[in-house]
Parts: structure tokens; C-alpha cells; sequence
């Protein structure tokens, strides 16, 4: 097999010859499909984490009872409020 444009390969060699191509490509574009429906759920958690970092920031500044750190009762309203509850 070393030149193939005089002579018609047959059924199996040519199943051979394009099978690899074929299914690098379909495993591309499934991989980029995985990615592209990703996006909207990655904008959803990026937005509920800026949510809870502003809801903790804004309990803390009005209840300062503790500087180091926010404290798990502030935490948890925060999370309450970004879900909706």
C-alpha cells in the first residue's frame, strides 16, 4: 500500500483508512458540544457564588460581631436567599 492513486482500494481498506479521521472528528465535536451546553450552568454558579460572596459581605458590615470570619449562621442566610427560600 504504499501508492494509492492507481489502483481502487477495497471496502475494508477503505473503512480502515477513513476510521480513525472519522471518529477524531465526531470526538471533537462532541467534546465541543459538551463545552457549549456547559456555558449556561457556568454562568448560573458564577452568578449564585457573586450572590453569597455579596450577601455575606453585606451581613457582615451590618452585623460586625466577629472580623475574622464571616461565620456559618451568615453563610447559611446567604445560601437561604440566593436559592429563593
Amino acid at each position: 500500500m504504499n501508492d494509492h492513486s492507481q489502483q481502487q482500494l477495497p471496502a475494508l481498506e477503505m473503512v480502515r483508512a477513513h476510521a480513525v479521521p472519522l471518529l477524531a472528528a465526531i470526538s471533537s465535536l462532541s467534546l465541543l458540544a459538551i463545552a457549549v451546553l456547559l456555558i449556561p450552568q457556568a454562568v448560573k454558579m458564577h452568578r449564585y457564588n457573586r450572590c453569597v460572596d455579596v450577601q455575606i459581605s453585606m451581613r457582615q458590615a451590618i452585623n460586625p460581631g466577629n472580623r475574622n470570619s464571616p461565620g456559618q449562621l451568615h453563610y447559611l442566610k446567604a445560601v437561604e436567599h440566593c436559592e429563593g427560600r
